[in-house]
């Protein structure tokens, strides 16, 4: 993505933005001294606070403002509410938020996407082109059997999901993948063969890649979404 591209610019620009303000200001005791390591703090909480808006993404934009209120709670007079107060309130907003509004899909309105598969229980195939998957505060594993498989759109949220794209094939060329992990564990089992496009962000969380992409076939999958307190896993087998 072109922010992402381009945050090691953005991030420098603010630091020297704030820095020339905080020289003016503190010049004309507008404001008490803050140290070089806070205005750091401050700069990356102000992009991940401007990327939370852009992509729509409540918990980065909650905690963004709850840790600025943590560095400047002396200055703002809230040392009573800090730390556990606003950290609490951020994770209960960022819950009530995300629940209430649900991304929406970036994919076209033509794109109809199926819960079918072959099972009721946890464990799950599903055999469609365009498949969607939920996960919400439980364990889960399912199994993505389909012959001619495009696009999957996997949402976990408090709980642990494990996918398995092994069994899939791409007959277009490409497929994608579309990752939404909240405060929980996701796990994508993806073939070796295919080339891979990793587009995965990450909000306070972590991705990790487990195995070695050979890309040996003429598919590509892309790998799109974040994660905000939680984890994604790609294992390629």
């Amino acid at each position: 993505m072109k922010l992402r591209k381009n945050s090691g610019k953005i991030l420098w620009g603010l630091f020297f933005i704030l820095a020339a303000v905080y020289v003016v200001v503190s010049k004309l005791w507008i404001m008490p001294e803050v140290s070089v390591f806070s205005i750091l703090l401050t700069v990356f909480f102000i992009w991940l606070f401007l990327n939370g808006i852009r992509n729509v993404n409540f918990w980065e934009i909650l905690f963004s403002i709850a840790f600025i209120c943590i560095i400047y709670d002396d200055q703002l007079g809230i040392t009573a509410l800090t730390p556990w107060t606003v950290l609490g309130a951020a994770l209960l907003g960022s819950i009530g938020l995300s629940l209430i509004f649900k991304k929406k899909s970036g994919h076209k309105p033509s794109i109809s996407f199926e819960y079918d598969s072959d099972s009721d229980n946890e464990d799950e195939k599903y055999i469609g082109e365009n498949i969607k998957i939920d996960n919400n505060f439980g364990t889960a594993i399912k199994y993505v059997n389909s012959d001619n498989f495009c696009m999957a759109d996997v949402d976990n949220s408090f709980g642990s999901l494990t996918v398995y794209f092994d069994n899939a094939i791409i007959q277009s060329g490409s497929a994608k993948i579309k990752v939404d992990n909240s405060f929980g564990e996701t796990n994508l089992y993806i073939p070796k063969e295919w080339k891979t496009e990793n587009n995965l962000g990450q909000a306070f969380g972590s991705v990790k890649i487990h195995g070695v992409c050979e890309g040996s076939s003429n598919n590509t999958l892309k790998l799109k979404g974040e994660t905000s307190f939680g984890e994604i896993n790609i294992y390629y087998i």
